[in-house]
């Protein structure tokens, strides 16, 4: 006879039943899953918060509707284009930016002068004002006419810091004295200071062209703020600058495409975080399947008895099945709750990398979407361990063997079925975080090699300690055995900690090898100083400077020219059939900086294809291009290329080919052409100078004192910046990945509390057969401390294996062995484990044999 369903009541309240006490053990079912959930709800809340802020902010992030930008200034004639073809109202602003040196009194030593590198800005000290959008914050407050007027200069409050001056103080900018009026506390379209060498001063248009900073050919950043009537299409607005200006070199954005441009960046960044949310996810899901497990398996006396009253499997399944639901929701509203908590310590790591106004708050999408990935993974995987666990038959009570708690393994069809049900749930997980089934692949592929490689070299060195000659030590002998009792759960602790360990070093051990890269230069000198805009006019004044400290300075002064490309062998820039447009846009419509030189290619440059001019060809028009240019505009020996040099058609035949090492620190170049090529172009030149650092400020004070106009740069300012970002972006790396390593923890201690009763039961009978608490105590250090050390291993050589690979065939860089990080990660990973194992086992040292031995009885 067909016994009857129950009812979804009834079931629910069976399940609520069955979970009376078992509340220790499902703490770790419901943190272990928190834990992935919260990361992924960490990162998904705070994409939201700065996507809304790009929204909300996204005229102000541009300053205005449209940006029109060029290395040059607009024409008389593009200028009067624009306001005829634009509507009545339209409002322009002209702004510059450009680096620049500033000069004021030494704070160090009494009578000296000093100089500072500034970020400058130029903007219009008569209306309109800028910015159109957004808010320019100063402290003290006041309309822009009267804070720039009489050479007045707005200043970042680092300025001060630096230069030792306060507002109403006077420093020289060029030919002029400026006098601080103002401290600049908040500026619309400046959205990140992370690659900021210099801090910001804020000057006008007039007080920049009396400081004589700017010569033909400087490097200026030009831009045109264009502000629209309301209700005049923004597409249109392009679309008739677009064709009329005769610039053809400038680049026009609007503050869509701002926001367009910025919403990918942060949306590239949250996927890659939220990769390693997913590892943690799935960390958990393991913990849940061990958990679930080993419940399943100290139940299955349960199971017989409601075979015996009639229950059917599949309803003996949807009991179980409904308790693990119940826990998968309690663990994934924790973890929405832990991730928008934790959203509200992002903004302070988030800082200087982008400058906007976040406002933390509770988002719907990314909870409900966190939710369901944790009941997703818990379905996934709690189903298998229910399967075989419904199959237990009433024959069992009258079988009962007190140490059998194995499951059944299931039929080979239903192994099948349920491998192939778990990677497509799987699969449905990871696509749905990655949102793209390419980045979902790949990630994808990553996890399973890296999964298989770090299971793999875990089984391998338990298998190496398994043949270890018997300790004679009791405690020890003891202890490692327990590496190998049923349900040990090793390999999957070890895998999880050694996937988080791997993540936080691999990570810091790259970075530490970048930045020994930017640092190092293996050449006997290299140049710690670069001199921007030294005009033709300046050269022998600068070079006379350089001789005047020694023959240990050395110079080496180029001369630039900039340019855009018009066509390559007949093929126009505004022409180009791109195969992927996004990839290759950059390049071909960048400006590029020329230089032309007789002699031998400059040091690391390498004649690949071709060969270098001679001295008698260098008057023919030639150039020598850098291979991955070649390889962009498909060119060869011979290919005609015309480069647009202020609206000046310049033709040259590629003459040879060239392989750069960019790391060099010196000048590079993707175009070099013969002098007779660019014969009476706009000239300025650069220079790289070595000199002994104990003369470096002696040289920049000299050189700036000399040439107003020229910006000295050092190399340690721009390898600082670097670092810098490098730093700022790793706490978010650090953020994230101690959420993997967190899972890997509370694996373990799930793993300690899953076998709980059969290490009560051995402690038992230890402490009974005279043990006292340390000999347990000195096991579990022994089974907990070699768990820690084979982890602490694996993390740690395969961390070692993917920082070399990445530096060796990636970054193509030298590789470092750095025994400090190695050593302490390799020590914190093993206390770490060592301590939650214990701390996890305390019941285990502090039960008394009698309660034990009692309960066993019963």
């Amino acid at each position: 006879m067909r016994s009857p369903q129950l009812s979804f009541p009834q079931l629910l309240r069976l399940a609520l039943a069955e979970s009376r006490g078992a509340g220790k053990r499902f703490v770790f079912f419901v943190i272990c899953l928190a834990i992935g959930v919260g990361a992924i709800m960490t990162i998904k809340s705070f994409s939201n918060i700065l996507e809304q802020a790009i929204q909300r902010e996204s005229k102000a992030l541009l300053a205005a509707d449209i940006e029109i930008k060029s290395s040059w200034p607009q024409s008389p004639e593009d200028r009067a284009y624009q306001k005829k073809a634009l509507p009545p109202g339209t409002e322009f602003i002209f702004l510059k930016e450009l680096h620049a040196m500033t000069r004021f009194a030494d704070p160090k030593r009494a009578g000296d002068q000093a100089n500072l590198l500034v970020e400058l800005k130029s903007v219009p000290a008569t209306q309109p004002f800028y910015p159109f959008y957004g808010t320019l914050a100063t402290n003290p407050s006041g309309p822009l006419s009267e804070l720039l007027a009489d050479h007045g200069a707005l200043v970042e409050p680092n300025f001060l810091v630096k230069a030792n001056l306060k507002v109403g103080d006077r420093f020289q900018l060029g030919e002029v004295a400026v006098r601080i009026t103002a401290v600049i506390e908040g500026e619309p379209d400046r959205i990140s200071r992370a690659f900021s060498i210099g801090p910001r001063v804020m000057v006008s248009n007039e007080t920049l062209e009396q400081a004589q900073l700017i010569a033909p050919g400087s490097r200026v950043k030009n831009k045109t703020l264009v502000h629209l009537p309301e209700g005049f299409p923004l597409e249109k607005g392009v679309a008739l600058l677009e064709r009329g200006l005769k610039d053809k070199a400038a680049s026009i954005r609007t503050y869509k495409d701002m926001e367009s441009s910025l919403t990918g960046a942060i949306d590239r960044m949250s996927k890659y975080l939220g990769s390693v949310g997913v590892i943690a996810l799935l960390m958990g899901g393991i913990g849940v399947a061990m958990i679930i497990r080993t419940f399943m398996a100290q139940k299955m006396d349960t199971i017989a008895i409601l075979n015996c009253l009639g229950a059917t499997s599949r309803t003996v399944f949807y009991v179980y099945l409904i308790q693990a639901l119940l826990l998968g929701l309690a663990g994934s509203l924790i973890g929405v709750g832990i991730g928008y908590a934790l959203q509200y310590s992002l903004p302070e790591k988030m800082a200087d990398l982008l400058n906007l106004e976040v406002s933390p708050g509770f988002y719907w999408e990314p909870a409900v979407q966190s939710l369901l990935l944790g009941l997703l993974t818990t379905l996934l995987f709690t189903v298998w361990p229910l399967i075989r666990a419904v199959r237990t038959r009433p024959l069992r009570l009258f079988r009962h063997i007190a140490e059998e708690e194995e499951l059944s393994r299931g039929s080979r069809r239903q192994r099948w079925m349920m491998g192939i049900l778990f990677s497509l749930g799987l699969v449905a997980i990871v696509f749905w975080q990655a949102e793209s089934v390419k980045r979902g692949l790949v990630f994808l592929s990553i996890l399973a090699v890296s999964t298989l490689l770090l299971a793999g070299v875990a089984t391998l060195f338990l298998k190496m300690i398994r043949k270890l000659p018997p300790s004679p030590l009791m405690t020890r002998r003891y202890g490692l055995a327990n590496l190998y009792r049923p349900n040990n759960q090793a390999v999957s602790i070890i895998t999880a900690l050694g996937m988080g360990i791997m993540l936080v070093l691999s990570i810091h051990l790259i970075q530490m090898d970048m930045i020994a890269m930017l640092n190092k230069n293996t050449e006997n000198k290299p140049p710690n100083y670069f001199f921007i805009d030294i005009q033709k006019h300046q050269v022998d004044e600068y070079k006379r400077i350089i001789d005047s400290f020694g023959a240990e300075a050395k110079q080496e002064t180029t001369p630039l020219v900039r340019s855009r490309l018009f066509s390559i062998d007949g093929h126009r820039a505004d022409q180009w059939d791109y195969t992927n447009r996004h990839a290759e846009e950059w390049f071909i419509n960048r400006e590029f900086v020329l230089t032309y030189r007789t002699d031998e290619p400059p040091d690391g440059n390498k004649v690949i294809k071709g060969k270098w001019w001679t001295k008698e060809e260098a008057g023919q028009a030639l150039v020598s291009l850098e291979e991955d240019a070649a390889r962009r505009l498909d060119a060869h020996i011979g290919s005609e290329l015309v480069m647009d040099i202020q609206g000046i058609h310049v033709t040259a035949t590629v003459h040879n080919i060239r392989r750069v090492d960019w790391r060099n620190m010196r000048t590079n170049f993707y175009m070099v052409f013969s002098p007779g090529a660019l014969e009476g172009a706009p000239v300025t030149f650069v220079s790289t100078v070595y000199i002994p650092r104990d003369q470096e400020l002696q040289l920049q004070q000299a050189v700036v004192d000399a040439l107003p106009n020229v910006t000295a740069l050092g190399t340690r300012d721009i390898v600082e910046s670097i670092e810098n970002v490098v730093n700022k972006l790793l706490t978010l790396v650090d953020f994230m990945s101690a959420f993997a390593i967190a899972s890997g923890l509370f694996i373990l201690s799930g793993a300690v509390a899953s076998t709980k009763f059969r290490r009560l039961k051995e402690a038992a009978i230890l402490k009974t057969l005279g043990a006292r608490r340390r000999m347990v105590a000195a096991i579990l250090g022994y089974e907990y401390g070699t768990l820690g050390v084979v982890a602490a291993a694996v993390g740690v050589l395969l961390s070692i294996g993917t920082s070399w690979a990445v530096m060796e065939y990636i970054v193509k860089s030298d590789w470092h062995f750095r025994l400090g990080p190695l050593g302490w990660s390799f020590l914190a990973a093993f206390v770490l484990t060592t301590f939650t194992g214990i701390l996890s086992s305390v019941d285990v040292l502090r039960n008394k044999p009698i309660h034990t031995l009692r309960r066993v009885d019963g």
